[in-house]
């Protein structure tokens, strides 16, 4: 599922052009057809509602109430699917004003809950359908979750009716993640899906940020061309961070008061160099659980990154969820990991930036990959809900999926990344790279009690970077665990859905 980015604003660009000569040409409709190109083509405000869900019938729900369970905390959840009223944020405005568009086109009641649980925000949707499932409680038409906190419960429970069987979804169309039904999707049963009904698949992807001040003063070579020459490899990048890492003050000794290469935390962005060399955790198959970690090509990582993060002193480390210490201003940090979201952190900041993809194993690879984090949300629809409120819920998802891939995220491409964050072209160019390779592992988002995925972070320092025989000593139990859930997905594929 691409995403041609940096077509975004050359697009919209070009549609006012041609609207305002022909204001006649811009009001006619596309049919039955999907009214998007692969250019993700942005929608102009002389464009109907209409146009754009024109191939989904004018259904009149006789005001039904859609009742949504979300997931809340303090970086991601309500805010982003719901919004009570305009209040000058373009995002929140144009969510405020999607609801509006789609409650007054079917005649329903979009509702949105919070499942709050202040001492665990994550599990708090899990609790509730630990209870409401089993009691065959038909409450809640749609589940928006973080797909980590469920973890197994989500097969195991039979939480979700199948996704694959929900009309008026159509996979085909680019405003669904189908990256996540790979992923996801076993013997024709889907638990939950993913699309652009969710910022939160852009904001919690993966990359890093470099610094345009460090880069002139240490001669660094132009980053953008090695990216799109494909030469922006592990070897590449390790030669640019020795060259900055510097003892700036003299004291012989690296700290807070140096210039270091690399910044990031030895967590969820550590884990992001195994996806980024084309590495997964754990991949299902009808023929049971493929365990990843187990190849040359890892073990090479796993020794590369341990030198890397804690033995050559040129990585500054950042705590969990936290600013890093040494300020961007201050000009003595290079590359820095990333959420996309993090970008908000940096608009303050006068020193300028860019954007990177990971870096490649090596010029062999296909392309660049990312993670996108189990923030980016899973929408699911409880199996107990009734026939009627599953093909309801199915034309209001489809609806609201195709409305935000027009008018919510390239607007969020181009108020919050552009306008607001990022200082050149090139950057927009560069989430070409980075979204088009954004990945998921069900290793990570649904682990096992070993939480295999991640031994790659949580081992690593311990193990000095031989990972391989801590690989060994989880398979055994990695993959019995993941074959059980491979059964439940069999019992639940042969339901009738």
């Amino acid at each position: 599922m691409k995403r041609t980015l940096s077509s975004v604003l050359a697009a919209q660009s070009l549609l006012l052009v041609l609207l305002t000569a022909s204001c006649s040409d811009s009001t006619q409709t596309t049919g039955g057809s999907t009214p998007v190109d692969s250019d993700h083509t942005v929608t102009t405000e002389a464009e109907t509602e209409a146009d754009i869900l024109a191939y989904l019938p004018d259904t009149d729900l006789g005001g039904w109430q859609m009742d949504i369970l979300c997931h809340d905390d303090h970086l991601s959840g309500i805010d982003t699917f719901t919004a009570e009223s305009e209040n000058g944020d373009v995002i929140n405005d144009e969510i405020f004003n999607r609801t509006k568009r789609i409650e007054e086109r079917y005649n329903m009641v979009y509702n949105v809950i919070a499942a709050e649980n202040a001492s665990d925000p994550w599990g708090a949707v899990g609790k509730i359908l630990s209870t409401t499932i089993p009691a065959g409680d038909d409450i809640y038409d749609l589940v928006i979750f973080y797909n980590y906190a469920l973890q197994g419960s989500i097969i195991t429970g039979s939480y979700f009716y199948n996704m694959n069987a929900v009309p008026y979804i159509d996979f085909d169309n680019p405003w669904w993640h189908t990256e996540i039904n790979d992923t996801y999707e076993l013997f024709g049963y889907l638990p939950y899906v993913l699309s652009d009904y969710s910022v939160n698949s852009y904001q919690y992807a993966n990359l890093l940020v470099y610094n345009k001040t460090v880069a002139a003063n240490f001669d660094v070579p132009n980053l953008y061309d090695m990216v799109k020459n494909h030469k922006w490899t592990m070897d590449s990048f390790l030669e640019i961070v020795k060259k900055v890492t510097s003892d700036s003050n003299g004291d012989s000794k690296m700290d807070d008061n140096d210039t270091y290469g690399y910044a990031t935390n030895f967590g969820y962005h550590a884990l992001t160099w195994a996806y980024a060399i084309g590495e997964r955790g754990v991949t299902l198959t009808e023929n049971g659980a493929e365990l990843g970690y187990q190849s040359d090509k890892f073990n090479e990582l796993a020794s590369w990154l341990y030198e890397l993060l804690y033995t050559s002193n040129l990585t500054f480390e950042i705590g969990w969820d936290k600013p890093c210490d040494i300020s961007w201003d201050e000009n003595r940090v290079l590359f820095q990991a990333i959420w996309l979201n993090d970008l908000e952190n940096f608009r303050n900041y006068n020193s300028p930036y860019g954007l990177l993809p990971y870096p490649m194993y090596d010029e062999s690879q296909e392309k660049y990959y990312t993670y996108d984090d189990a923030r980016c949300a899973g929408f699911g629809i409880p199996i107990t809900s009734a026939k009627e409120n599953i093909s309801n819920t199915g034309l209001i998802l489809e609806a609201l999926s195709a409305d935000s891939y027009h008018n919510i995220i390239p607007k969020y491409l181009e108020t919050v990344v552009t306008q607001k964050l990022s200082r050149d072209e090139e950057s927009l160019e560069m989430l070409d790279y980075i979204m088009d390779g954004r990945v998921h592992d069900f290793g990570y988002a649904i682990p096992d009690t070993k939480r295999y995925t991640w031994l790659f972070t949580e081992n690593l320092k311990s193990s000095k970077g031989a990972l391989a025989s801590t690989v060994e000593k989880y398979s055994k139990a990695t993959q019995k665990y993941y074959d059980k859930l491979i059964e439940s997905y069999k019992t639940l594929s042969e339901m009738e859905w």
